[in-house]
């Protein structure tokens, strides 16, 4: 496979490290909403999830979007790669993970990194019923990165996807759990506890589990959050359980497209030591590692997204080939 060739990154001097990127980039670039046609899909399980969709030329590939931890269509990286595949004129649809993007979904089960079978069905079942035979590309940030790993090596992605990018994402769950119990990270993970047990409330009568809610709103870390709700509502013993079976540097040997790991040293969510190089990759896996760039940042001097150009220059590539 042909090596992708970069664009230098010129990180934005007046954001000096990985945290000060990583918050412009995710709550302070002014990046428009794009005019986005919602659907609701009735899942096999008879869960739901929304796929949200902006509309481009039929002959034009499709991007499919998995949004991060308590991510959706608004947030900023998500507007970012949809209005690109507007001005591509390709179609491009976020699709949400179980009780995101304001629709809290019917089962007491939510998602996590090693959860792929919606991504699945949609590729492989979903996109066939509707017709689509169009080259398909597929992207994940954070955790959603990990999802993807998980398709790619799981489901039959050989036929349904062209290529694949993953931005900030972890590939050792336990170590970055570890790396996030500590320092100015130990914030983030407040920031999602937060959402978590306001979706616990909204669900609290489906979950039936009141000590879980306590548990919730008594966690300090991920290691707290995993035992106390991810570990139990999917089928895990505990959080060690979880970290162990479903981190995709396991997965990664398995990779049968062409697939892009993007990812900064400073990232204050996955530590540098997690990203996969060397004895975890296949010919199908390129890794790109910046020094600076923080968590789903790598905003440039002037103020705008580096990662955007790379990870659309990476699918030319693919498709040029």
């Amino acid at each position: 496979m042909q090596k992708f060739q970069v664009n230098d990154f010129e990180p934005a001097s007046w954001l000096p490290n990985g945290h000060f990127q990583t918050v412009f980039a995710s709550l302070l670039m002014p990046v428009p909403i794009p005019p986005y046609r919602r659907e609701i899909l009735d899942l096999p399980d008879g869960d739901i999830i929304a796929a949200d969709w902006v509309d481009g030329d039929k002959h034009n590939p499709l991007l499919v979007l998995i949004h991060g931890m308590e991510g959706n269509s608004e947030s900023r990286y998500a507007r970012l790669i949809m209005n690109e595949c507007l001005a591509r004129s390709w179609t491009g649809v976020v699709l949400h993970m179980r009780s995101c993007g304001g629709l809290i979904n019917r089962l007491s089960t939510y998602y996590h990194a090693g959860f792929y079978q919606d991504i699945e069905y949609f590729l492989d079942k979903f996109l066939p019923s509707r017709g689509w035979a169009g080259t398909t590309y597929l992207a994940g940030i954070s955790l959603g990165g990990s999802q993807v790993v998980h398709y790619l090596a799981k489901g039959q992605a050989a036929e349904h996807v062209e290529a694949a990018a993953m931005i900030s994402s972890p590939m050792d769950l336990r170590a970055s759990a570890d790396f996030m119990s500590r320092g100015l990270s130990r914030h983030y993970v407040m920031k999602f506890q937060k959402s978590l047990v306001a979706k616990y409330y909204l669900k609290r009568e489906i979950i039936n589990d009141a000590e879980l809610g306590r548990k919730l709103i008594a966690a300090q870390n991920f290691w707290d959050l995993d035992n106390a709700a991810t570990a139990p509502l999917h089928g895990f013993r505990d959080a060690e359980h979880y970290y162990v079976e479903m981190s995709a540097k396991t997965c990664l040997k398995d990779i049968q497209v062409p697939a892009l790991y993007l990812a900064s040293r400073d990232d204050p969510f996955v530590p540098e030591i997690s990203m996969p190089k060397g004895k975890h990759q296949t010919g199908f896996l390129q890794t790109l590692l910046t020094e600076r760039g923080g968590h789903v940042g790598f905003v440039n001097h002037y103020g705008k997204s580096w990662m955007l150009p790379t990870v659309f220059k990476y699918f030319s590539m693919i498709e040029s080939q």
